[in-house]
């Protein structure tokens, strides 16, 4: 209802609540329908998805667990619509690429099946890059700091007589070459280069150097949320940064709600209304939005079969997508990342594909004034269509010659 079907829910572009019900759906004729068709799927758990029989939901939860029965489920569909030879391709948003990287390779693996290319929309491949609520977590102070520059631009926390395009490359630069050796070197680094960095920090984040101080040279992008414009007694958007909220509490460290969370009444009246109305789903189950309440407290992180040693860490699947694209040279990746999303910052996004034995040439990267949903601004949902279009024609016409 966001981007990619042939209905959308209106929503102003200027991140600004959508108000009350009743909403406006519209045709979407930019929808990517006419170079492909489109399959979404309900992972058991979410939406009207449930396990049947005697087998419990929870068997379906956890990383593989998952990532098997989605791959299982595409090998039966495309058995049951005769669709074996036709071009395949992955799209997932935000945990929907750490699915899609997973499906890929159980795909190939198991199904022999070959995907001509994967879209991720805000990615989330490698958790360490995108968990700044973890203490001493070096690589997420250096991974958002781009983030953090491309938002406080935003609310002209910072100098903006400037291009913006240059001053996010030079946050990107200061993060690597300047902030990770001095986070590096801890209670090492020397007071004129600890000042260096402060009044960078400063430069790119718009904090206070009092607070950069405070905080030892390492910025919580959650608290950032908080921090940015505590001034004017608001906090900006997690899942999108160009979103305000004026919270009650203007003392806590990290905001208690996302303020981006606003336009979610808006997706789900609109969406029940087009599968109700439109599609004639007439189901009495409940629509599970986001999943079913047990699925987050259930869901199985262990990569390793019970009996064995398995020492837990971040959640990574980027071995799999490099694995895949090994074994497929023409397979590619388009990345669409939102400038403002501080749950999937985009500077993340370059440092796990950039890694991994991943060759730059098979992933293509998309920016958007947005952010972790970055077709909610209008601009950005056109392009971000346009671009997943010619990324698929692409692809399709190469594998043709």
């Amino acid at each position: 209802m966001g981007a990619y079907g042939p209905k959308r829910v209106v929503v102003p572009s200027d991140a600004t609540a959508p108000g009350l019900a009743p909403y406006e759906l519209k045709d979407a004729p930019e929808t990517i329908l006419d170079v492909t068709d489109m399959v979404f799927v309900d992972p058991v758990g979410t939406g009207y998805s449930r396990a049947l029989g005697e087998t419990e939901g929870k068997s379906f939860w956890g990383l593989k667990e998952d990532a098997s029965s989605i791959a299982d489920f595409i090998a039966q569909w495309l058995t049951r619509e005769n669709r074996w030879n036709a071009p395949v391709f992955l799209l997932g948003e935000s945990y929907g690429t750490t699915r899609a990287a997973a499906v890929s390779k159980v795909l190939m693996d198991k199904h022999l099946i070959n995907v001509n290319g994967i879209i991720f929309v805000s990615q989330a491949l490698d958790y360490q890059g995108s968990s700044p609520y973890v203490d001493d977590n070096i690589i997420s102070y250096i991974t958002y700091i781009p983030t953090l520059a491309a938002t406080a631009w935003y609310h002209k926390k910072v100098d903006t007589s400037g291009d913006f395009a240059a001053f996010i490359d030079a946050s990107r630069q200061f993060a690597v070459d300047e902030l990770l050796p001095a986070l590096f070197k801890g209670n090492a680094l020397s007071k004129a280069d600890r000042t260096q960095i402060v009044d960078g920090l400063h430069r790119y984040t718009g904090l206070s150097k009092q607070y950069i101080e405070q905080v030892d040279l390492r910025i919580n992008a959650f608290r950032f949320a908080k921090e940015l414009l505590r001034d004017e007694g608001v906090a900006v958007g997690l899942l999108d940064g160009r979103y305000k909220l004026d919270e009650r509490d203007d003392l806590t460290a990290a905001p208690k709600q996302d303020a981006s969370k606003v336009i979610g009444p808006a997706y789900k009246a609109a969406l029940m209304k087009y599968m109700r109305t439109d599609l004639n789903v007439q189901w009495k189950r409940k629509y599970l939005n986001p999943g079913d309440p047990e699925l987050s407290d259930n869901w199985r992180w262990r990569t390793a079969p019970d009996g064995q040693g398995w020492e837990p860490r971040y959640v990574n699947t980027a071995p799999d997508l490099s694995y895949v694209l090994r074994s497929n040279p023409q397979m590619k990746v388009m990345v669409a990342s939102g400038y403002y999303d501080i749950v999937t910052p985009f500077f993340d996004a370059e440092y796990t594909l950039n890694r991994h034995g991943i060759y730059a040439d098979k992933i293509d990267y998309h920016y958007y004034h947005g952010g972790h949903m970055m077709y909610v601004h209008e601009p950005a949902r056109v392009s971000l269509l346009n671009d997943t279009r010619e990324f698929i024609k692409k692809q399709v016409s190469q594998n043709q010659r």
